[in-house]
């Protein structure tokens, strides 16, 4: 098992790499939901999500959750860093190396890393504007009917994916899963995510400009 391999005495290193890269992964996807449980709450009716929204503001539970982004963002693109080749040369050798093994997973690895990517200077850009604008229901509205409709469902399509692959290969790594159950069980969880943030999406949008 990837655990047994990483516990030797050479692969110490390796290991706090791993450890660090699969708590920081699952501390996110956790985060994921719950964000997305939260951002969900306007399904309820308007003084439902300001109700939350000013909840959050009065205990400083934003200010932490921003803090938590960074710390465990920082801790995971650091420890993914050592994973993926720095240099264009190895990059084009991973690529051409995909092409002819054609396995799925060698795949998702690499959709993952460039997701990955992505989703970094995106997040910066969403925490910018919550921490700078606000949270309300009118204040969501507005953004969805700027520009912004396009950034969050962009940012809603690649973090879904991205959560669900790292999943995925975490679970698989430490051998804890069979692969088959749970590309299926984790198919139907990101369909309902999507799903409940098209909806959430839709519920702002439909408050007007």
């Amino acid at each position: 098992m990837q655990l047994q391999r990483a516990l030797t005495p050479g692969n110490k290193t390796d290991f706090l790499v791993e450890a660090a890269q699969t708590v920081s992964g699952l501390l996110l996807v956790g985060f994921l939901w719950t964000h997305m449980l939260f951002v969900a709450s306007i399904l309820l009716g308007i003084q439902a999500f300001d109700a939350l929204a000013h909840f959050m503001e009065r205990f400083r539970l934003l200010d932490l959750a921003v803090i938590f982004i960074i710390l465990t963002v920082a801790t995971h693109v650091g420890a993914v860093l050592r994973r993926i080749p720095g240099r264009w040369q190895e990059q084009k050798i991973v690529w051409k190396h995909a092409a002819i093994i054609r396995h799925p997973d060698t795949w998702s690895w690499l959709f993952q890393a460039v997701t990955g990517s992505a989703m970094l200077l995106l997040i910066i850009i969403h925490v910018f504007v919550v921490v700078y604008v606000g949270i309300d229901a009118t204040l969501s509205a507005d953004r969805v009917h700027s520009w912004m409709l396009g950034f969050y469902i962009v940012l809603l399509f690649l973090a879904e994916y991205h959560a669900s692959v790292g999943l995925y290969r975490t679970l698989v790594k430490w051998g804890f899963v069979k692969r088959h159950s749970l590309k299926r069980v984790l198919t139907v969880i990101t369909v309902c995510t999507i799903g409940l943030g098209l909806l959430s999406l839709w519920a702002f949008y439909s408050l007007g400009g």
